[in-house]
C-alpha cells in the first residue's frame, strides 16, 4: 500500500490523467509499460528512477534503474513483465530520494521535485540516453564487437567532417591517439617536441613513450595554451613538432601557430582531447595540424567509454595510421608486417555509442554552455573568485570542465567544504614541470604553476541547474568570507 502522507498536494478536479510537462512525463511510467520502457526513462531523465502510475496518472510505486539492471540480469525480460511489477511503496518519510513525487488530491502525478543535495554530485559523468543504449544494442546484435564493422566507418567520417577535415582513424583511447600520430610522423629518438607545461600529462607521456623529448614550455597567462612567441623561443635544430593543447575547451590561437610551425619545418600535432567543436578564426580546431588527437574518455564532451580519434587532411598518413594501429599489418595483404605497430583499435561497440553521442553533439556542448552560463551569474557577486573570460571574436571556445581560479590558500579549504556538501570538485592539472617524473624535462613556467596552484573544476554535467550553481556559489562565499 503506498503512503501519500506527507506528499506535497495541488488540486486537480479531473479523474483523467492529468496534464503534465514534458520534463515530467520523463518521470513517469504506465504501469502496463515494458520493462525496456522504464529502463530507457530512467537513463533520459539522468536520475535513474521513475514512477509507476495506473491510466489514470494515480501513483503507484517508484522503480529503480538498480531494479530494472537486476531484472534485466536474471531475464526478466524474456517473460511478459510490465512496470507495474517493479512498483516499489514510495513512503512519506524517505528523506534520502532525490526526485519525489508532487500529487493532487486525488494521488495523481501532476509535478517532479528534484532534491540535487541528497545525492552526491561528480564533477562529470557521461550524458547517456536511449540513443546510445540502442545504437550499443544494435552493435552487439549485429555480431560485429570488435575492430570491424559500419559504427566505427560512420564515426572517423563523420568526425573527421566535424573537425573540417578528409579522415579519421579511431583509436582506443586518446593517449594512444597521439602516440600514433608521432610514430606515423617518424618522431623518435633524438626528436624534441615542444609540449605545454599546462596540460594532463598524457601530452607530455606520449612524446617519451615514442622515443623522443618534450620541451616543456609556459603557457600563456591569459588563453592558458602556447603563444606562437613561446614556442618559436623554443625552437631547436632537434625540434620535430609542436603539439599545442586545446586545454579546457579554449581554443590556442592556431592561425598563427601553424604559420610559424610552417615557416620553420616543424609539423603540428593538436591535442583536442578536451575541445571537440571549438573554433579559431572561424575554422575547427584539429583542421590547422598536420594530425590532431581527441580523447572520447567518459568525462569528454564525446564519449565512448574510452576511445580516441586521429584525423588529418593527409591521405598517405591516415593510411599509414590505419596500418599502425592494426599491428603495422598491410591492409591489402593479410599477416604481412613491414614494420612493428601496435593494437591501438577502437571497437565497434565503442564506436557505436559515439556515433549516438556525435547525433547529439550540438546538445551536449549547448548543456555545457547552459551550465557555464548558471554559474557566471551565481558567481557574479563573490569576491576571489575569477570565472574565464570570453576572449573576442576569433575564440570560439567550447565547455569541457567549467572551470575557476582562486586564491591558492583557500582552494583546499574550498574544496573539503564542497566535499561535506556532498560535491566534488578537482584541482587543475599539476604543472608537469613541478613533478618527479618529469624533472628531467622541467624548467620554469611561472603561468603553468600559477594555474596548477589557483585553478579549480567546478562540477559540469546536466545534473547542474542554477539552483545548483547557486549552492555551490554559496559554499564558496562562506569559505572566502572566513579568516585565514
Amino acid at each position: 500500500m503506498n503512503q501519500m502522507g506527507d506528499f506535497a498536494f495541488r488540486a486537480n478536479e479531473s479523474s483523467a490523467a492529468p496534464a503534465v510537462s514534458p520534463e515530467v512525463a520523463g518521470y513517469i511510467c504506465r504501469d502496463t509499460d515494458g520493462l525496456w520502457v522504464g529502463i530507457e526513462k530512467c537513463i533520459d531523465n539522468g536520475q535513474h528512477c521513475v514512477f509507476v502510475t495506473d491510466a489514470s496518472g494515480k501513483l503507484l510505486g517508484r522503480s529503480d534503474m538498480a531494479d530494472l539492471r537486476r531484472a534485466v540480469a536474471r531475464g526478466a525480460h524474456l517473460s511478459a513483465v510490465q512496470m507495474g511489477d517493479f512498483a516499489q511503496s514510495v513512503s512519506d518519510d524517505d528523506q534520502s530520494s532525490v526526485v519525489t513525487p508532487v500529487l493532487d488530491l486525488d494521488g495523481k502525478v501532476i509535478a517532479v521535485d528534484v532534491h540535487a543535495e541528497r545525492n552526491f554530485l561528480p564533477v562529470a559523468e557521461p550524458d547517456l540516453t536511449h540513443h546510445e543504449l540502442r545504437n550499443l544494442m544494435d552493435a552487439f546484435l549485429s555480431n560485429w564487437i570488435s575492430s570491424t564493422g559500419d559504427y566505427i566507418r560512420s564515426l572517423e567520417q563523420r568526425f573527421a567532417d566535424k573537425a573540417g577535415v578528409t579522415y579519421g582513424v579511431a583509436t582506443s583511447n586518446g593517449t594512444v591517439s597521439l602516440q600514433l600520430a608521432l610514430a606515423a610522423l617518424g618522431i623518435g629518438e633524438g626528436d624534441e617536441v615542444i609540449v605545454p607545461d599546462f596540460t594532463f600529462a598524457a601530452s607530455a607521456n606520449a612524446v617519451i613513450h615514442a622515443g623522443a623529448r618534450p620541451v616543456l614550455v609556459d603557457v600563456d597567462r591569459d588563453t592558458w595554451c602556447l603563444s606562437p612567441e613561446i614556442i618559436d623561443a623554443a625552437i631547436t635544430p632537434r625540434t620535430r613538432a609542436v603539439m599545442p593543447v586545446h586545454v579546457f575547451g579554449r581554443a590556442a590561437p592556431m592561425t598563427e601557430i601553424a604559420a610559424l610551425a610552417r615557416s620553420r619545418g616543424i609539423y603540428v600535432i593538436e591535442d583536442c582531447a578536451e575541445a571537440h567543436g571549438a573554433h579559431y578564426d572561424g575554422k575547427p580546431v584539429g583542421s590547422f595540424s598536420d594530425v590532431a588527437s581527441y580523447s572520447f574518455f567518459a568525462n569528454k564532451i564525446i564519449t565512448t567509454g574510452e576511445g580516441g580519434m586521429c584525423v588529418t587532411n593527409d591521405a598517405d598518413l591516415a593510411a599509414r595510421m590505419r596500418m599502425l594501429r592494426d599491428h603495422g599489418m598491410r591492409p591489402e595483404r593479410r599477416y604481412w608486417h613491414d614494420e612493428a605497430g601496435f593494437n591501438f583499435r577502437m571497437t565497434n561497440m565503442q564506436a557505436a555509442i559515439g556515433c549516438a553521442q556525435l547525433d547529439r553533439m550540438d546538445e551536449l556542448l549547448a548543456m555545457r554552455r547552459a551550465v557555464s552560463a548558471s554559474y557566471e551569474r551565481a558567481f557574479e557577486n563573490v569576491e576571489g573568485v575569477w570565472l574565464p573570460t570570453h576572449r573576442g571574436s576569433r575564440f570560439d571556445d567550447v565547455v569541457w570542465f567549467c572551470c575557476a581560479r582562486v586564491d591558492a590558500e583557500r582552494r583546499a579549504a574550498l574544496i573539503d567544504a564542497c566535499r561535506l556538501a556532498n560535491i566534488d570538485l578537482r584541482p587543475f592539472f599539476n604543472g608537469l614541470s613541478s613533478m618527479p617524473a618529469y624533472r628531467p624535462y622541467a624548467r620554469p613556467c611561472p603561468n603553468s604553476t600559477a594555474l596548477g596552484r589557483e585553478g579549480v573544476n567546478l562540477p559540469t554535467s546536466r545534473r547542474v541547474t542554477p539552483k545548483v550553481a547557486a549552492r555551490i556559489a554559496a559554499i564558496f562565499q562562506d569559505v572566502l568570507t572566513r579568516k585565514l
